[in-house]
């Protein structure tokens, strides 16, 4: 594939490299598109990864590309494979159900967006839902928090499953909240996925830190309206080309919206 960019981010807690893509222009406006932030649905990096191949290269605007937040729970997921965490090994019989890293830290519950206030937190590492010691704790939410602070994106997308719906709601008022309700259904309407509304317990998310500190759109996209976990690849066979033309149509919208004004 050419025209693209790929790097890395940071590390995780065992070393391996979060990879990002960039495709498109510099210029002007810029999406951070992520998947595989929990373990078990690392698979949604095949979403993002056609994605990467449909966005193409013309234009001023672009998009980052992160197919794989948490590259060391979604080995630990596949294959059990413990790698450099004793917590994980101490685990092997609960692999297919986990979401966190390798330390047994919800990464979507570790950002500083009312951090510990998520009606499902846990204050101990586990499968799921652990917050952390403190916000970005971990060490591949430092990486996607000083990554997103540095390109400042015009909006963010992450990708999650199971439900077929978008979440985008997080304490926004006034124009912040009429902006990023049009963002979100605009999006839900061209993927067919249902718009959800409130703020519903949420805390720590990505989606819910890009809101609440940058005071940008960020949604939140559930795959896969019907089913239970573990899904495999073949699950996203639907909505992997559904997705595909997202990138562009979520900058044509941000577009649309600032020219409204």
């Amino acid at each position: 594939m050419r025209g693209y960019n790929k790097f890395s981010i940071g590390k995780s807690e065992c070393g391996n490299d979060i990879l990002c893509a960039h495709r498109g222009g510099y210029g002007g406006k810029q999406l951070i598109i992520i998947g595989g932030i929990h373990a078990r649905e690392c698979y949604t990096a095949l979403v993002v990864l056609e994605q990467i191949a449909a966005f193409g290269t013309g234009g001023a605007d672009g998009a980052y590309f992160i197919p794989l937040v948490n590259p060391d729970g979604a080995l630990f997921f596949e294959t059990g494979d413990a790698q450099c965490s004793d917590f994980l090994a101490r685990h092997v019989d609960e692999h297919r159900a986990w979401k966190a890293n390798a330390l047994g830290v919800d990464l979507n519950n570790n950002f500083d967006a009312n951090w510990g206030t998520g009606a499902q937190n846990r204050r101990s590492p586990y499968s799921h839902g652990y917050i952390g010691e403190y916000p970005a704790s971990a060490k591949e939410v430092r990486a996607l928090v000083d990554f997103t602070l540095n390109v400042r994106p015009n909006a963010t997308i992450s990708y999650h499953m199971m439900g077929g719906e978008l979440y985008w709601e997080f304490f926004q008022t006034g124009e912040r909240k009429r902006r990023d309700k049009a963002f979100a259904t605009a999006l839900a309407d061209y993927i067919d996925v249902r718009r959800v509304d409130g703020d519903l317990g949420s805390a720590g998310g990505y989606k819910d830190w890009c809101v609440q500190y940058l005071h940008i759109p960020a949604v939140t996209i559930e795959l896969i309206k019907q089913g239970s976990h573990p899904f495999e690849a073949a699950d996203l066979a639907l909505e992997i080309p559904l997705n595909a033309g997202l990138p562009r149509y979520a900058l044509s919208v941000l577009k649309e919206s600032e020219q409204g004004k």
